[in-house]
């Protein structure tokens, strides 16, 4: 785009030798501060009056809080994770000089599944659950700590939920007294409809939905374990 502007500008001045080389682009660049860069991953936009949001949203918690007298290790949060079974890296060791450089892999780096995980406001951390993309179970020994779901989109629904449920949530450190506990979700619609609520209710588990937009500010999953997580993975 730099250099179709400069060709351009320089046509309109009568400069009718410029090629405007790929070499010339780039010391052009140099001394206006610019340089290539790879990616970063898209920002999600706030919404208006993000902020006045963000306060209701703490004082909600913190009302219901002081209104039930939620024991810390009964404040969880949960969210979905999607990965891959390869996840290749962008980088590997080859002769110097070479032209082409492969990375190998499994032919399953396009292959998903979901990770759910869960934690509480007392730092504990709940078994994960998985969800793959298949329509029976499989008859692999799944190893103990670790949920397993299948879903033939390989992603979360009502149902899943409701596994969920029973089989994390209800069996956190209080769970199977049934304490009276207070989640943050975000709004994805099978977290927030009725036959979840309904589940919950069941759990004695009062919700806290994250307004629209605001999940990388208020979803403690997303501003502090997930991405680390990716990373180890």
């Amino acid at each position: 785009m730099i250099i179709y502007e400069a060709k351009s500008i320089a046509v309109e001045k009568g400069i009718h030798d410029f090629t405007g080389s790929p070499l010339w682009c780039y010391r052009f660049m140099r001394p206006c501060g610019l340089a290539m860069h790879t990616k970063t991953r898209i920002a999600q936009k706030m919404p208006e009056e993000y902020e006045s949001k963000i306060l209701s949203f703490h004082k909600f918690v913190s009302d219901a809080r002081k209104r039930n007298e939620f024991e810390i290790g009964q404040i969880g949060n949960m969210d979905e994770v999607p990965l891959t079974f390869d996840v290749p890296s962008n980088r590997t060791v080859d002769l110097k000089g070479a032209k082409t450089i492969v990375v190998k892999t499994s032919r399953h780096e396009k292959t998903r599944y979901t990770v759910v995980l869960s934690c509480c406001a007392d730092s504990t951390k709940l078994p994960p659950m998985l969800i793959f993309k298949r329509k029976t179970f499989s008859k692999e020994v799944i190893p103990r700590g670790v949920v397993v779901h299948v879903h033939e989109k390989g992603w979360m629904d009502e149902n899943g939920m409701r596994v969920w449920v029973e089989k994390v949530w209800s069996k956190r450190p209080g769970g199977l007294l049934k304490k009276p506990a207070l989640l943050v979700l975000d709004q994805f619609r099978a977290h927030i409809s009725e036959t979840t609520k309904k589940c919950f209710k069941e759990v004695k588990t009062h919700l806290a939905i994250i307004p629209g937009g605001l999940t990388s500010r208020l979803q403690p999953l997303n501003v502090s374990i997930k991405k680390p997580f990716k990373v180890f993975m």
